[in-house]
């Protein structure tokens, strides 16, 4: 295991008054970086801090899949120290994927959102984020944040867009290296988290819709043709339905439904898990 640490820009004092800089442990080989981060949690370890693995045999995905993990990825899980309603838990995901989309488009990296907690690059996955929470009483205390990102080709496994190919193919200079996204993620993540806190949840939001790849396209549920209006404060998706002279709005949990990623001339779909 080696150890590094990350400075910290001024303005995230209003945050962690008493840190300057983040510490970033990297690991060669994990099962997960979310378990190693619950275990180095036990320690009391000063949060925020980074756990990061070069490669992973038990990756974490949505709802219990396996990730799959290879060396040429970027794998990192923030833990972090909060104080948050239960009832709020899809805001960390929502700050946690604006501030890491905002930082790449920063750096000339037209990513977008699917919903709920993908990355979206040329139309193909390039990584996505899984949090998970403890709590205290009817509040969250403690959140994991993970996040895979595709860097480098190898073989391909998730059949996925890879970010080096990418900037080679773009002629993309500004992020040029495996260490230069991993700092844009990690400081992604802290943007994303001070937004939240210093002005509303409002304002992820607006990020959060501006950069949603379905925002005004059409979706079909069942046989019933909708347009995507954007997410809700938790998260939820909203449709509009029209028919007959009349619209109404449906709103979908990202729990209890899925979308297929957007493609041009294909009709996106929504369903049921």
């Amino acid at each position: 295991m080696e150890k590094f640490k990350i400075n910290l820009p001024q303005k995230f004092a209003q945050l962690f008054p008493d840190k300057q800089f983040i510490d970033c442990y990297i690991y060669d080989t994990l099962s997960s970086t979310n378990n190693q981060g619950w275990e180095l949690d036990k320690d009391k370890i000063q949060t925020p801090f980074v756990v990061i693995a070069k490669q992973q045999t038990a990756g974490k995905g949505q709802r219990g899949n396996h990730w799959l993990s290879p060396e040429g990825g970027l794998y990192l899980t923030m833990v972090l120290s909060l104080q948050m309603p239960i009832n709020n838990l899809n805001h960390l995901t929502l700050f946690s994927v604006v501030g890491i989309v905002k930082n790449l488009h920063i750096y000339k990296v037209p990513v977008s959102i699917k919903w709920l907690n993908d990355l979206i690059l040329n139309n193909q996955k390039l990584g996505g984020i899984l949090c998970e929470t403890r709590s205290h009483g009817n509040l969250l205390s403690k959140a994991i944040i993970g996040v895979g990102i595709n860097w480098r080709n190898n073989n391909n496994v998730n059949n996925y867009i890879c970010l080096e190919d990418y900037l080679k193919e773009n002629s993309n200079e500004l992020v040029n290296s495996y260490q230069d996204l991993l700092k844009l993620t990690v400081l992604g993540i802290l943007d994303g988290y001070y937004l939240y806190q210093c002005q509303t949840i409002d304002s992820v939001i607006n990020l959060y819709n501006k950069y949603l790849i379905y925002s005004g396209k059409k979706v079909l549920l069942n046989d019933t043709l909708g347009e995507v209006m954007g997410v809700n404060s938790q998260g939820d998706l909203m449709v509009k339905f029209s028919g007959l002279g009349s619209s109404s709005k449906a709103i979908f949990s990202p729990q209890n439904y899925a979308i297929s990623l957007y493609k041009p001339g294909l009709l996106t779909q929504l369903r049921e898990r």
